[in-house]
């Protein structure tokens, strides 16, 4: 074989690629910004997002003590309504949220009203689950997770 088939086919190839080079230069630069944006929105993605505005702030109870002040509120709505407060206690939460486990007891009626009042009075406090069965001596038994935010 001669050396000429193999000397034009290499001036072919390198006429070639000087013309896709401005095609070719155009894709690269698009791969590298693509590649840039999905690494900065991975970045973004992995970067702890802020839980600091979940309501407006009259609606949220204030300070660091959100969780005596839960218990005040439930206790003072369970006396007013004859239900007793078996237990209130606090549990772990991210930061601007306060979570509190309740069980309570009492008549049906009154026990329900809690419920409902505990729901309706500001700040906002609502119930993430709750559970009502039937307690010893004709009553019923609430128990739940109620939970708030905090300024």
């Amino acid at each position: 074989m001669s050396r000429r088939p193999i000397l034009w086919g290499v001036l072919i190839g390198l006429l070639l690629a000087v013309l896709f080079a401005p095609w070719t230069g155009t894709a690269l630069g698009r791969l590298a910004k693509a590649r840039a944006a999905r690494a900065s929105a991975a970045a973004a993605l992995a970067a702890p997002t802020s839980l600091s505005a979940l309501l407006k702030p009259e609606l949220a109870f204030a300070g660091t003590n959100a969780a005596a002040a839960i218990r005040a509120r439930i206790e003072r709505l369970a006396q007013g309504g004859g239900v007793l407060v078996e237990a209130v206690a606090p549990i772990a939460a991210p930061p601007p949220l306060v979570m509190v486990q309740l069980r309570v007891s009492g008549p049906e009626k009154a026990v329900l009203a809690l419920a409902d009042a505990i729901e309706r009075e500001r700040p906002l406090l609502r119930f993430r689950s709750w559970r009502v069965a039937p307690a010893e001596g004709g009553g019923v038994r609430l128990s739940g997770v109620l939970v708030g935010a905090m300024r």
